[in-house]
């Protein structure tokens, strides 16, 4: 194997430029990485902290899904999709709420009580909803240990 020789007490132009090369590659690999890293980081603390949905539309004449689960804390949305007017009514549950009558548009509510809620639209008999609103699940306790 050859190596290039250069006055003694410097660094061969080959190798500077080899290494300069490398060099310049490995900055740029571990910039990108710390900035997955960053962004990865970023996009999971807002995961936690942007308030779940749930969506719900309103056709002629019926609720999509008829049966629905959401944590407590969920905003649920009723999108009107058909050409009658409806609305959005509880009428039994931990908490009572209701829409206005509307044709067109949505309508959005924070579920903040757990419970089964029973929604209809009073204007179409049979067109019925069963909300279920959870309790979050507990965090697990975090244990610490000495040594």
């Amino acid at each position: 194997m050859l190596f290039p020789v250069g006055s003694p007490g410097t660094v061969p132009t080959m190798v500077k430029q080899r290494f300069s090369s490398r060099a310049m590659r490995l900055v740029a690999c571990l910039a990108v990485v710390g900035l997955v890293g960053t962004l990865g980081a970023l996009g999971a603390e807002a995961a936690t902290t942007a308030s779940p949905k749930a969506a719900v539309s309103l056709g002629d004449n019926f609720f999509t899904p008829t049966q629905l689960t959401v944590t407590q804390g969920t905003t649920v949305t009723w999108t009107w999709a058909g050409a009658n007017t409806h609305n959005v009514t509880v009428v039994s549950g931990p908490a009572k709420f209701h829409s206005t009558n509307q044709s067109s548009g949505a309508y959005s509510h924070k579920m903040t009580k757990a419970g089964t809620y029973k929604i209809v639209c009073t204007f179409h008999p049979g067109m019925m909803l069963t909300l279920k609103v959870k309790k979050p699940p507990r965090a697990a306790p975090t244990t610490t240990t000495s040594s």
